[in-house]
């Protein structure tokens, strides 16, 4: 199903505001909140559009950026990484700072995660969600470009702090799963959740 662009129609939700991941170190608690973030700017949009008496469907997501920190063991010897969520960096000028840290310690020669939660609300008020993680492994040595990435200001207002379809790729050595996902919008997934509307 593609839908004309003369059909989209696309709206902020009226508040930033929205929960964050401070202290979620597990994919469940991660994933939970991503989807309740997305829900939030359904809900936040349906508001919006109360008054129109025509037949709408809803989409939102969130996306953030998941990196493993260490190894925690419990007392019966189970291992599972320690998670991490990244979001955008900050607003003021510490952003190259925080950036830097981030190339270099959590994605220099390392794999981290591109997770994004999809909410869809058909126009007969059912709700679909979902959680789409892609894997992203970047170069072993980022530092010969990442000064030069820096002063582009292209990691400003992206999650994780770069761009996979901008100069952001020149670190990407290797995708598993959704590119469009890493992008900003898983859209095979989308796809077949319309499509589930729709039947």
């Amino acid at each position: 199903m593609i839908v004309p662009p003369e059909e989209i129609e696309v709206l902020a939700p009226p508040s930033t505001d929205e929960a964050d991941f401070a202290g979620l170190t597990t994919w469940p608690a991660i994933r939970k909140r991503l989807v309740e973030i997305a829900h939030h700017k359904v809900a936040q949009v349906a508001g919006l559009i109360d008054d129109r008496n025509v037949p709408v469907t809803i989409i939102a997501a969130d996306t953030t950026i998941v990196v493993q920190l260490d190894q925690v063991t419990t007392q019966r010897d189970y291992s599972y990484p320690r998670l991490q969520s990244l979001g955008q960096p900050p607003d003021d000028e510490s952003w190259r700072e925080v950036v830097k840290h981030w190339f270099l310690d959590y994605y220099a020669g390392r794999t981290h995660f591109v997770a994004t939660a999809v909410v869809v609300k058909s126009s007969d008020g059912r709700l679909r969600s979902d959680v789409v993680i892609t894997n992203v492994t970047f170069q072993e040595d980022v530092a010969p470009w990442l000064d030069w990435y820096l002063s582009t200001g292209e990691p400003r207002g992206k999650a994780g702090g770069y761009a996979i379809q901008g100069a952001g790729s020149i670190f990407v050595r290797r995708v598993f799963g959704s590119l469009s996902n890493v992008i900003g919008l898983p859209l095979e997934r989308l796809f077949e959740m319309l499509s589930d509307t729709h039947t």
